[in-house]
């Protein structure tokens, strides 16, 4: 499923409309709060930096748009009082439309001494195993995602990510640095925003499938966004449907999925890209229907990483 070219505008397919066309999420301003820690922490400052820059880098990572950090801060008291009055001042112009506003719940170091010991192996040697001291350093937090002015929480994210260590010693009391606890602690923050998708996943961009065509080299599918969403060759699309029940409520059905063609100067523009797909999902999507993008991650580097974990649109 790796076209050589692009079908012609005169292989263009004929599609249905669909039921319900998705509305594109694209342009959203999304402003990150800075961090709050409510409980006494030596690492608070680096912990505080290190998420807020993990998080910045997450939404623009998949396209999003940061408001300046500076606002931000300036703002964090306002949207905080709004967040709990419900209530948000609309005068003027809309500095975003998401906030997101995140908290550490927990960071804890534990620890346990091991002492040297000696052990036979097959071969009859004795082998030597120093005393050391083995540490952990986990860190939680929650992020809460919230649209504006109307402060709806449209997601709550809960982080959690550790890191381990272990030195040689004979210190049963197990000392730690300051500076060795800070970069543990860090890089268990690190971990937790990196390891969890679920911020990507809500924050996705979508666009509606415009076009369908169909030649010799297969079958194709243009969506409206392009490199301007971070849109790259070999991008992994989610394809789904949306229906409206007898109640009223939206329902969406995930489809299929399909691949960003890599075609040089024609298969990517700042507002559309096209998508080689499968023949028999060609047969199902319709003008309207969503594609969203599988943000970037890798399966070998990462086990939590695969195409299946995003068809829950």
């Amino acid at each position: 499923m790796d076209p050589d070219r692009l079908c012609l505008p005169s292989e263009r397919i004929e599609m249905n409309n669909a039921e319900v066309p998705i509305v594109p999420n694209k342009d959203r301003k999304i402003i990150v709060l800075p961090v709050d820690i409510p409980f006494p922490e030596s690492a608070a400052y680096s912990l505080k930096a290190v998420i807020l820059n993990e998080l910045e880098a997450t939404i623009t990572g998949i396209g999003g748009h940061v408001v300046d950090r500076k606002l931000a801060s300036k703002l964090k008291n306002e949207i905080k009082l709004a967040e709990q009055s419900g209530r948000y001042n609309t005068n003027g112009v809309p500095i975003a439309d998401i906030a997101v506003i995140t908290e550490v719940t927990a960071s804890n170091l534990s620890y346990s001494f091991e002492k040297e010991r000696k052990r036979k192996t097959k071969d009859g040697e004795t082998k030597y195993y120093p005393s050391k001291c083995e540490f952990d350093v986990d860190v939680k937090a929650i992020t809460k995602v919230i649209s504006l002015p109307d402060m709806s929480l449209l997601e709550r994210i809960e982080f959690s990510g550790s890191d381990s260590s272990s030195t040689e010693t004979r210190d049963s009391d197990c000392p730690i640095s300051q500076a060795k606890y800070v970069g543990m602690t860090n890089e268990a923050a690190t971990n937790a925003i990196k390891h969890s998708f679920d911020l990507q996943k809500m924050l996705a961009p979508i666009a509606p499938v415009i076009e369908l065509r169909q030649c010799s080299a297969g079958s194709m599918v243009k969506i409206g966004m392009g490199s301007n969403r971070k849109i790259r060759p070999g991008s992994d699309i989610i394809f789904s449907q949306i229906y409206k029940n007898e109640l009223g409520e939206i329902e969406t059905y995930t489809i299929g999925e399909g691949n960003v063609v890599d075609i040089e100067n024609d298969g990517i523009k700042p507002t559309f890209s096209w998508v080689a797909i499968e023949e028999d999902l060609s047969l199902k999507l319709r003008r309207g229907d969503a594609a969203k993008i599988v943000p970037g991650c890798s399966p070998l580097m990462d086990s939590n990483c695969t195409v299946g974990m995003w068809l829950d649109l």
